[in-house]
């Protein structure tokens, strides 16, 4: 075995390694990407459940309104 080669093969593993450190640090992004979506969507959603409860409410006023409207004739 020559110094070349464990030389080589020195600076493959560090290449390799490099490789890997890069790879996690991109699926650390991809981790809070999707996240950060995740909460997003979840915020959606309760603000448009809270909007849907709102109609809900405003159209059993309207409803009972025009009950009474027909109960008083």
């Amino acid at each position: 075995m020559t110094i070349e080669y464990l030389a080589t093969m020195v600076k493959r593993g560090f290449d390799d390694v490099t490789k890997n450190m890069a790879k996690q640090r991109d699926l650390d992004l991809v981790r809070v990407d999707v996240h950060d979506i995740k909460e997003r969507l979840e915020n959606i959603e309760k603000l448009t459940l809270k909007q849907y409860q709102f109609e809900i409410q405003e159209l059993r006023k309207r409803v009972k309104r025009i009950e009474d409207l027909f109960a008083m004739k």
